[in-house]
């Protein structure tokens, strides 16, 4: 069983963790949600048909364990200048930086289409089918995330 759990962290541990990050800011409250994920998956998962249909069991799983810690206020309140960004983006670009402080200032519904369609190129369709909501619905949401980051970094551009 344990050479069974380290393979599945080893196949989605570094993604799950880059969304739970991008909810938190920081990587203490990443883990914890990765953690209390993963034992959900060793402990109360379901039978899965094939290995797509357990991954994106696993991002609503850690969609929902953020949220859950968002809304019980576990978390440490974080503001975007205090985040972790080090150890997430290998980049030194400060350009980078900037959009990463903004995506995780976006709110969950829209972090969520916009972390799996630009970092982990799902299609509309596949964001559909792992959060369970409809394609118009995965299109709204990124096109209201991108207004949001768009006004966010022209301000950020005026300012530089």
């Amino acid at each position: 069983m344990k050479s069974k759990f380290e393979a599945k962290y080893k196949l989605y541990g570094d993604m799950l963790y880059k969304i739970a990050f991008l909810y938190f800011g920081n990587s203490y409250d990443a883990e914890d949600a990765l953690q209390e994920v993963f034992i959900k998956l060793l402990y109360n998962s379901p039978s899965f048909k094939d290995l797509s249909h357990e991954k994106a069991w696993l991002i609503r799983v850690t969609q929902n364990k953020c949220r859950d810690m968002l809304k019980t206020s576990r978390c440490k309140d974080t503001s975007a200048d205090e985040i972790e960004i080090a150890d997430f983006v290998k980049t030194n670009s400060d350009t980078s930086l900037d959009i990463i402080k903004q995506v995780v200032a976006l709110p969950a519904k829209y972090k969520t289409a916009i972390i799996l369609y630009y970092y982990y190129d799902y299609s509309v369709s596949e964001i559909s089918q792992t959060l369970k909501i409809s394609n118009s619905a995965v299109k709204m949401r990124l096109k209201r995330g991108r207004e949001v980051l768009k006004i966010e970094l022209e301000d950020y551009e005026n300012e530089a």
